[in-house]
């Protein structure tokens, strides 16, 4: 039985079917789906797995061998890398709303309500005149399965047009901005992401169990509606040794 691999970008339009599949199997190794990294499947047997071509399959695999995630040598087939290969680290890909729910799939967020506050100075100079005004705060650690450790803590914050509905945000039901989009009855057309290393603060490192100045990915993200208006915007920090970014670049032609 073919599993079919159809996935749709944000403006509707078709992903190319080697990213769709990449993406699919990038999921897999992440759960755990192959426990004997030396038994990864075969061309064939993904070709007929997925009802793709073999230069698709290819195109997914050099995407995966590019994050890192498997090593391909000729005669010998595919095997998965340990972790240690990987530094350990969760690798994200990055390049559409998709790859983040996929993500938000894959770990769990346990988030608390904080109230209403004063957006952050950092974050308020990051948006500027749109900061004013007291926000709802969300603060939680992102973790998966295993290990254990958090591989983030993510503060979020609502604008306050949309208060209300922030209310009725609840953990575990599905990621903030999309029970926003269903409680406020909004639609957010667009997210930024501002990506920075920065040394982790006393807070930051207490959460995540890390030295304090310890190095992490700090990700500003904005979300965004049609008309550029800003309905939400969190702030995550990764230690670096258990997060990296990926990201698959066409080459114009």
């Amino acid at each position: 039985m073919s599993v079919a691999v159809q996935k749709t970008t944000g403006n509707g339009g078709r992903r190319p079917r080697y990213q769709e599949l990449a993406e699919d199997l990038r999921a897999g190794i992440m759960r755990g789906d192959y426990p004997d990294p030396a038994h990864f499947p075969t061309e064939n047997v993904l070709c007929a797995r997925y009802g793709v071509s073999r230069f698709t399959v290819r195109e997914a695999l050099r995407s995966l061998q590019t994050d890192g995630l498997i090593q391909r040598k000729r005669g010998s087939g595919t095997v998965i890398q340990p972790a240690a290969a990987r530094g350990g680290a969760l690798h994200q890909p990055l390049s559409n709303v998709g790859e983040i729910l996929q993500y938000a799939r894959d770990t769990k967020y346990l988030f608390t309500t904080q109230g209403t506050t004063l957006l952050p100075k950092k974050l308020a100079g990051h948006i500027g005149a749109n900061a004013c005004g007291r926000w709802f705060h969300f603060r939680g650690l992102r973790m998966r399965e295993s290990p254990s450790e958090p591989i983030a803590l993510t503060d979020a914050y609502i604008h306050p047009d949309f208060a209300a509905a922030a209310r009725e945000i609840r953990p575990n039901e599905d990621t903030i901005f999309r029970q926003l989009e269903r409680l406020a009855a909004v639609k957010i057309a667009t997210v930024t992401q501002d990506i920075q290393a920065v040394p982790a603060s006393g807070l930051v490192a207490a959460e995540l169990g890390i030295p304090r100045r310890s190095p992490c990915l700090r990700i500003l993200r904005c979300y965004l509606d049609a008309n550029g208006n800003i309905l939400e915007i969190s702030a995550s920090y990764h230690p670096g040794s258990r997060f990296a970014y990926t990201m698959h670049i066409e080459v114009e032609k």
